[in-house]
């Protein structure tokens, strides 16, 4: 409606009043929208009402901030001042200490960082030695609880001992006594005479500049390989100087003794026809032996040369793989066939392996192939045979 007419109070006149031209409805929207700006630009004017005042606390906050520190300093360079070094220590000791803590609680939460990561890997997935990774530089000593005595000995000569007698009594060679203790063959002892008893079928040689394992070797005229056994060298390239290293059955003087080499009655990859037991065949095409089973090596030690192929190693006779997997004990990659009745064979320093745990495998049958992985001077393969659990002499069963 345009126009309305509405009875005043007072009820003595009619009062005409213009509303508008707009219909109700969109009037009331119009209304409504006003009010809505309204409250926005109040919000608005708050906010920054607000923000303006926290802005001026902050401000306060920070000029109390510096003024305080410039008041501390200012009390300190006094204190320095007038004590005339008297403070020094004190907050020396304090830096020091605060120094300490923070480092005890960042290396606490650097510790558990998950940036690197070591872990664990189990060593039956080691198939090749592309999958081993070097650790170190120098080389390491893995020493086990049950290994014979390696250091010397100091005895009382007593009445009646002689140089065989006191030999026989440590297990010791006569040569190595009269060596040890700059004794000849005319040499008397004393009663009461201190005698230093070397190591069991040995002598301790300290390494010194220049020393390799090979000229430690040719001195004692000894296999390198046993020297590495018997010290059990995880880097036999390596070694660090001043080390003493146990030199088994050291010859002195020094022999020229050459290799042992398998008579060529035993052919590759056939059983030896004369065997004490015959179920066991040569396990590689190669027969240079290179150190011999003892009562420190527990096995054959049969190797090639690096300037050809490395040979195939085969089963010495039909069994089941109960491990081939990586040895951290020395051996590196190694193969070890369950043959039944108690017996047993061991093929370490491989390079491939070509079975794994569960196959059976037959007499003869390739399981993989020679190398010098583990604690290895060259390409070789350390054959062990065992009968319940005791290592045996392996030729007497080929």
């Amino acid at each position: 409606m345009l126009f309305t007419i509405r009875r005043p109070v007072s009820r003595r006149f009619i009062e005409v009043r213009f509303d508008s031209l707009l219909p109700y409805g969109r009037n009331k929207l119009i209304l409504f929208g006003k009010s809505l700006w309204q409250f926005g630009r109040a919000l608005i004017v708050y906010f920054l009402l607000k923000a303006k005042r926290t802005a001026l606390i902050f401000a306060k906050a920070i000029a109390w901030v510096v003024v305080s520190i410039r008041s501390l300093k200012s009390y300190f360079v006094a204190k320095l001042i007038w004590s005339r070094g008297k403070l020094g220590r004190p907050v020396a000791n304090f830096v020091v200490l605060t120094f300490a803590l923070v480092i005890f609680f960042l290396g606490e939460v650097l510790s558990g960082s998950k940036l690197v990561v070591s872990k664990e890997v189990d060593a039956s997935y080691l198939k090749t030695t592309n999958d081993i990774i070097p650790e170190r530089n120098t080389a390491l000593i893995t020493i086990p609880e049950n290994r014979q005595r390696t250091e010397y000995l100091t005895y009382k000569v007593e009445p009646g001992d002689s140089l065989y007698s006191i030999g026989n009594k440590f297990k010791v060679s006569i040569d190595a006594l009269k060596y040890v203790n700059d004794l000849y063959d005319g040499s008397v002892l004393r009663v009461g005479q201190d005698i230093m008893i070397p190591p069991i079928s040995g002598l301790i040689h300290k390494v010194a500049s220049g020393d390799t394992l090979e000229s430690i070797a040719r001195k004692y005229s000894v296999p390198s390989q046993a020297i590495a056994d018997f010290n059990y060298l995880l880097e036999p390239s390596k070694l660090a100087l001043g080390t003493e290293l146990v030199i088994p059955d050291a010859k002195v003087p020094v022999p020229v003794i050459p290799l042992p080499i398998i008579p060529s009655t035993i052919a590759s990859g056939a059983a030896d026809p004369g065997a004490k037991h015959g179920w066991c065949m040569w396990p590689t095409t190669v027969r240079v032996v290179t150190q011999n089973f003892s009562w420190y090596h527990n096995g054959l030690d049969i190797a090639a040369s690096w300037s050809s192929a490395m040979p195939p190693i085969y089963a010495c006779s039909k069994g089941v793989v109960v491990r081939s997997g990586w040895d951290p004990f020395g051996l590196g990659l190694h193969i070890r066939i369950d043959h039944g009745n108690g017996y047993e064979t061991v093929y370490g320093h491989m390079s491939r392996l070509d079975v794994s745990y569960g196959d059976s495998v037959k007499k003869g049958e390739v399981i993989g192939i020679m190398g010098s992985t583990g604690r290895s001077t060259g390409p070789h393969v350390h054959f062990i045979i065992k009968f319940k659990g005791t290592p045996q002499d392996p030729v007497k069963y080929i």
